[in-house]
């Protein structure tokens, strides 16, 4: 007999009546008061740095965005954006590239970074003459984000990370 074995055959039989029992305690207790028994658990949060490339966030929700050591709740992804675009226009050098890139950076249909919302069918103010269009999905409104704004000026968006609610 390999006593190795049977310790672990052990364990697995214990381990079994416990979570047996444990599942008949909640049980009896969710019927007693009630409630669910699993409502107090939190949804599953993680943290992705903006580098990791847009599709990564599809299908989440946004909880927070860290920049730099700053940590900003927000809730939708038009918020993330506005964050990051208020973060790049504190600089003055930033600010002016993007001014002078209003009005360049177009999509298939619509003007994407524009002097004026005019035309947009959801502008994100991000100064007093600077808009950018927001009505897009997840994935396609963080590329044109990282890639048709921020790159084009040489923004490092590196030491962005963006927390998402996975459940």
């Amino acid at each position: 007999m390999n006593i190795f074995q049977e310790l672990e055959d052990m364990r697995k039989r214990i381990m079994q009546e416990i979570n047996t029992e444990f599942d008949v305690i909640i049980e009896h207790l969710s019927k007693d008061l009630n409630k669910n028994p699993y409502e107090h658990i939190q949804p599953y949060e993680m943290k992705y740095p903006l580098t990791a490339g847009p599709g990564i966030f599809k299908g989440k929700k946004p909880t927070s965005v860290i920049i730099g050591e700053k940590i900003i709740q927000i809730r939708t992804w038009k918020q993330l954006v506005e964050e990051i675009m208020k973060g790049c226009t504190a600089s003055e050098k930033y600010k002016k590239q993007l001014e002078s890139l209003a009005g360049k950076v177009s999509g298939k249909k619509r003007i994407l970074l524009a002097e004026t919302g005019d035309g947009m069918r959801s502008p994100l103010q991000i100064e007093e003459n600077l808009f950018m269009e927001t009505h897009y999905d997840t994935e396609t409104l963080l590329n044109i984000l990282t890639t048709r704004i921020l790159s084009p000026i040489g923004y490092d968006y590196s030491a962005i990370s963006v927390t998402v609610r996975t459940v």
